[in-house]
C-alpha cells in the first residue's frame, strides 16, 4: 500500500499530464508521441476527469470539430490532425531523437487500417463515441445549449446507428484497438457496448435492447465466465469490453459477479491484461504481450477500478486503484511486468487515474 503523499503526488502528476495534452483547439492524445492530434476516443473516455478539472470549454471545441467534420463529411473521423497529412512524419522524426519512445509500437502499428496515406481514421467506434460525448458533456456541464446547437446532427447520427443496429444487428469495424489485424472489419465487443451506450442515450430505446439481447446471446461464454472481444469459442477475454458491460448495465446481475471475478483473478500485480489469453502474431500483426495484444493499459485499469466500485467491492477497487499508482509514470501501455512503452503523459492514462481515484475516494488516501 502506498503513503498518501504518494498518492497525492501521482494526482498532480496526472493533472500535469492533461496541461500538458491540452493544446490548439483541443487535447492531443499525448504531447510527443501523439502531438497535433486530436483523437475522439480519447476525449470521450476522459471526459468525466477533464469536465471535473474544469476544461469546459475546451471539450466544447474538442467535440466542435468532430461534430463539424461529421457534417461535412458525412461521417465520424476517430482522429483530426492539426498538421493534415504532415503530422505523422513530423512526429516520427520528433520522436527518433529518442529512440525508446517509438519500441512502444508494431512495426505494423499502421498497416491494418492504412487508406491513402496515414491512420485510417474511419474506426466502428467513432459514430457512437461522438453522441456519448455530445450527451455526456451536456450532463456533466450543465450546458444543454450545446446539445440544441447541434440536436439535428445528433438526431441524424443516431438515426443511422439505429438503422445499422436493425439491419445488421452488430456494429461492425475495430474500436480502439484499431492496430489489431484480425479486428478490421469485425462486431468487437466495445463498439457493440459504445453503440448500446449512444442509442439509449438518444431515445433508441428499442434498439438498444435489441442490441443488449444480441451482446448477452453471442459474447458471453459461460465456460469463460466473462465477455469475449468477438462471438464465438475463440474469443478471448475482453477487459475493457467486460468493465463496460458492468458500467453500462448491459450485463445481468449474475454475468456482472462472474465477470468481475474473472477480472480479478486475470488482474496481474501491476493491473489488468486488456485481453487474454494473448493472440498468436499470425492473426494479429502484433507479436504476443506487445502494444494491444494481450498488455496492461492503465486506461483499461481505470475502467476496472471504476466497475469493481460500481459493484460495491471497494476494498477490491482501492487494491486496483494502488497497482495503477505504482507504475512508472503516465504512458500509453506498460508490459505485463510493469515496464512502461509507447507514449509518455498520455491523456487518457492521466484522466482514468484521477476518474479511478475519485472512484475508490473512501477507501484509497485522498490527494
Amino acid at each position: 500500500m502506498f503513503s498518501h503523499e504518494t498518492v497525492r503526488r501521482k494526482l498532480v502528476e496526472a493533472r500535469e499530464a492533461v496541461r500538458l495534452c491540452a493544446r490548439g483547439k483541443g487535447f492531443y492524445g499525448s504531447p510527443l508521441n501523439y502531438a497535433y492530434q486530436y483523437w475522439l476516443r480519447d476525449v470521450v473516455f476522459s471526459l468525466p476527469a477533464l469536465a471535473s478539472l474544469g476544461y469546459w470549454e475546451r471539450l466544447k471545441s474538442h467535440l466542435s470539430m468532430f461534430l463539424e467534420a461529421c457534417k461535412s463529411k458525412g461521417r465520424v473521423p476517430a482522429v483530426i490532425s492539426r498538421l493534415g497529412g504532415l503530422t505523422y512524419p513530423v512526429n516520427f522524426f520528433r520522436m527518433l531523437r529518442k529512440p525508446s519512445l517509438l519500441t512502444g509500437y508494431p512495426i505494423k502499428f499502421m498497416l491494418p487500417n492504412v487508406s491513402g496515406f496515414g491512420l485510417q481514421p474511419w474506426t466502428g467506434d467513432s459514430q457512437p463515441l461522438l453522441l456519448i460525448g455530445l450527451y455526456e458533456y451536456s450532463q456533466l456541464t450543465g450546458d444543454v445549449g450545446f446539445l440544441e446547437d447541434w440536436r439535428e446532427e445528433a438526431e441524424r447520427t443516431a438515426e443511422e446507428l439505429a438503422s445499422k443496429v436493425d439491419a445488421e444487428g452488430f456494429i461492425r469495424g475495430s474500436g480502439w484497438m484499431d492496430a489489431m489485424a484480425n479486428y478490421v472489419g469485425k462486431p468487437t465487443l466495445v463498439c457493440q457496448l459504445l453503440a448500446y451506450k449512444a442509442l439509449k442515450l438518444s431515445g433508441r430505446n428499442r434498439q438498444a435492447s435489441k442490441l443488449k439481447t444480441l451482446i448477452r446471446e453471442a459474447y458471453w461464454s459461460g465456460e469463460k465466465g466473462c465477455y469475449t472481444d468477438l462471438p464465438g469459442p475463440e474469443g478471448r477475454m475482453d477487459a475493457l469490453g467486460n468493465t463496460l458491460a458492468i458500467l453500462y448495465g448491459a450485463a445481468s446481475p449474475r454475468e456482472e459477479a462472474l465477470a468481475a471475478e474473472a477480472l480479478q483473478k486475470a488482474s496481474t500485480p501491476y493491473g489488468v491484461l486488456n485481453i487474454q489469453p494473448p493472440y498468436p502474431e499470425k492473426d494479429c500483426s502484433q507479436k504476443p504481450h506487445t502494444y494491444q495484444n494481450s498488455t496492461l493499459w492503465p486506461m483499461v485499469q481505470g475502467h476496472l477500478v471504476l466497475a469493481l466500485a460500481k459493484l460495491g467491492l471497494k476494498e477490491k477497487a482501492g487494491e486496483e486503484f494502488m497497482k495503477m499508482v505504482g507504475l512508472p509514470g503516465l504512458n500509453e501501455w506498460y508490459t505485463p511486468d510493469g515496464r512502461p512503452k509507447g507514449s509518455p503523459n498520455q491523456l487518457w492514462t492521466a484522466a482514468m487515474l484521477l476518474s479511478a481515484w475519485k472512484a475508490t475516494a473512501e477507501t484509497a488516501p485522498s490527494g
